[in-house]
């Protein structure tokens, strides 16, 4: 398994060189780029087929058990997809982009990208706490390379906020893992410092003053990273200037692996508070985001703003599912986080595209998009229902079962909100599909840019959306996989 770990960790890292030296065509990167990923996802299938879902991978680094493996498997999905369609887009990005202006940006490109998947596989691989804030704050430094990769002025400023407001909340993570630390050294000693098995183990034994002022630093810390209101006013900005593969990596990869390590000490320090103020917490910051979210969809013009603010409702739907700690509600997160991450990389790459075609981000000058480009426009249609939460996508199942564990808790007013508030939210940006895919063309397009490549992985990640809604329970290894990563959150540690 050890080995598994290291080629998972060393391909990405192998390339990332090989990619940043210039000595390859970007014909070759291309190909070398499909190949490692490729690798990556072959040993992972392999480390799966040698581990049942509820069997444990425990060395003095490394710990995989059902939940990290469940948002492993997220990253490692969306890392395959995402080197697969590279291709077509970087190419299409140099004819008409921002790429075309350098020499050896695609290589500087494929080396940053493989080095922030690799962090964040590292976050996931991890069992100490400590090195798990590293590995967090790795990510950040990479992603916010990505997120000024155009170089633009707007690109240069969303990295600036990115890296303003994420490090203040990495710095309230690490204050909040030392009072942690502090709250082990004074029940348990120093053995084992923060190793998150033996703390989940022995949380119960830790001072609750402590640990309640640990777990608020935390949760704001590791709450900026995933993009919670009001500390959030770095990922609009982020999110639209990022080259649009990015753009779908930090929502659908970045932001899942940040709530990950929050879930982590989430489960330590539940036997310690108790899960009414941790209720109480997680509750005020998610309908917060959801209403933020609101009206920003609502006046966007921006397309990959109004997906960014997407992205913040169905940050605060999991936020809420957690909060309710419920067996049902979490296992509707974990299933939430799944089909987020393959939705939201499907519209965020539909939006580059959609960019590249019309050469603009506002969406009031996008006007008969059925007419002018029917493949991307049937993928926009598609991906937008899917994200919005309608049959038979895999999100209105999630959705539905965290709203009803909010009225089986008896949250009545705080169930009906959120009903009132993703009503806005659907509202908002139906019109706003609906104006780009009806009407009589004002910008004329370049043409439907969508080739062979892109058009069956992105069919893939929708399909893969619709059965892991309706038909997990006839996916034997990913439903007990979920079972058990539910488990882990709600009934403790399986050793």
């Amino acid at each position: 398994m050890q080995l598994f770990i290291y080629g998972m960790l060393g391909l990405p890292f192998v390339f990332s060189l090989v990619a940043i030296s210039g000595f390859l065509s970007n014909s070759v990167l291309h190909i070398l780029n499909r190949i490692t990923a490729t690798i990556v996802g072959v040993i992972f299938a392999e480390m799966l087929m040698q581990m049942s879902p509820g069997e444990v991978f425990n060395s003095d680094y490394f710990y995989l058990d059902a939940l990290s493996i469940w948002v492993l498997l997220i990253v490692v999905v969306l890392y395959v997809a995402s080197a697969w369609v590279s291709k077509s887009y970087l190419v299409r990005e140099h004819k008409r982009g921002y790429l075309s202006r350098t020499p050896k940006l695609i290589g500087r490109y494929y080396s940053l990208y493989h080095l922030f998947v690799l962090t964040m596989m590292l976050v996931l691989l991890l069992k100490n706490l400590g090195l798990m804030w590293v590995g967090i704050e790795a990510t950040t430094l990479i992603s916010a390379l990505l997120v000024s990769f155009k170089f633009t002025r707007s690109a240069l400023e969303a990295t600036w906020k990115y890296i303003m407001v994420c490090t203040v909340g990495i710095c309230l993570a690490l204050l909040g893992t030392m009072i942690l630390y502090y709250a082990q050294l004074t029940a348990t000693g120093t053995e084992k410092a923060l190793s998150w098995l033996w703390l989940s183990q022995h949380g119960d034994l830790l001072n609750p003053s402590l640990t309640k002022l640990a777990f608020l630093f935390i949760f704001i810390g590791y709450g900026t990273k995933v993009g919670l209101a009001p500390m959030h006013t770095w990922l609009p900005d982020a999110y639209s200037e990022a080259p649009s593969l990015i753009s779908g990596l930090l929502s659908g990869a970045l932001c899942t692996c940040s709530l990950y390590v929050l879930i982590r000490n989430l489960i330590i320090v539940v036997p310690t508070i108790g899960t009414a103020f941790i209720m109480a917490l997680f509750f005020v910051f998610a309908f917060l985001t959801i209403a933020i979210a609101v009206p920003f969809v609502v006046v966007q013009r921006d397309i990959k703003r109004l997906l960014a603010y997407s992205s913040m409702e169905n940050i605060g739907i999991m936020i809420v599912g957690l909060g309710i700690f419920s067996s049902i509600s979490v296992g509707a997160t974990l299933l939430h986080m799944f089909n987020h991450a393959l939705i939201k990389f499907v519209l965020f790459y539909i939006a580059g595209t959609v960019i590249q075609e019309y050469q603009t981000k506002n969406m009031m000058r996008i006007h008969g998009m059925v007419q002018e480009a029917p493949h991307t426009a049937t993928f926009l249609l598609m991906g937008m229902f899917a994200i919005l939460g309608m049959p038979p996508f895999g999100l209105f199942f999630s959705k539905f079962n965290i709203i009803f564990s909010l009225f089986k808790d008896g949250q009545y007013l705080l169930g009906s909100l959120m009903i009132l508030l993703l009503a806005g939210i659907l509202i908002g940006i139906l019109y706003h599909v609906m104006r780009m895919l009806c009407g009589r063309a004002k910008r004329k397009a370049y043409a439907d840019l969508l080739d062979h490549t892109d058009t069956p992985f992105l069919a893939v990640l929708l399909i893969v959306s619709i059965a892991l809604g309706m038909g997990l329970e006839r996916i034997p290894y990913l439903n007990s996989l979920l079972l058990e990563a539910s488990q882990i959150v709600v009934g403790g540690v399986h050793l």
